[in-house]
């Protein structure tokens, strides 16, 4: 029988406040939005929130509000923060919309759906879990590590182990947010974070 791995935790940590969609003066693009002065502060103060844990290694999304988020936490252990391209956002829709809520809700109604040249809720989550499973691999002696992403996709990670994850589960989260993950050498499963207590009791 082969040996079971190691456990592997991971901290997985949605962005902090970023700036609006088309903020001047040069009108960032989604990929490109920077974390508010706000945002910076909160991502300071998550540092400091988190100064208890090690981590063997720090991973972002390359979206810098994700890479601003986990930065400071990164810096006070001389890591660097390592980007990884299947932790970017999910896709909604390929330009600014009036109607961006009501297409959120539509994705979340349907997984299969996506606005055109946009991401279904479907094909982002394989890809999320498929950014843990290249971590698992990667990291096969266990450890803990740092990992910063989005709130739609860790929404679709997480439903992916917890199906009662679902659209309102989403819109309240809060940026910051800290998500506690496990691999006990089997699979993966939600250890806590914010918003799991409503949902281990039905609420």
């Amino acid at each position: 029988m082969a040996a079971r791995l190691p456990k592997l935790e991971i901290v997985l940590v949605g962005h902090a406040q970023a700036v609006p969609i088309g903020t001047p003066p040069r009108d960032v693009d989604d990929d490109q939005r920077p974390l508010t002065e706000k945002g910076l502060r909160d991502a300071d103060e998550l540092a400091l929130e988190l100064d208890p844990y090690h981590f063997n290694v720090v991973y972002s999304s390359p979206y810098p509000r994700s890479m601003q988020t986990v930065g400071p936490t990164a810096a006070r252990r001389s890591l660097e923060v390592q980007p990884l391209d299947d932790l970017r956002e999910r896709r909604l829709t390929t330009k600014s919309s009036d109607d961006w809520a009501d297409l959120l809700a539509r994705a979340w109604a349907d997984p299969d759906f996506a606005a055109p040249n946009a991401e279904t809720g479907r094909a982002a989550q394989l890809r999320g879990l498929r950014a843990l499973d290249l971590l698992r691999a990667r990291h096969a002696f266990g450890g803990r590590l740092l990992v910063g992403s989005h709130g739609n996709l860790i929404s679709l990670i997480l439903q992916s182990l917890e199906p009662a994850v679902d659209h309102a589960f989403h819109v309240a989260m809060p940026n910051p947010a800290i998500f506690h993950l496990e691999h006990d050498g089997i699979g993966w499963r939600v250890m806590g974070g914010h918003g799991f207590a409503a949902i281990e009791q039905g609420e």
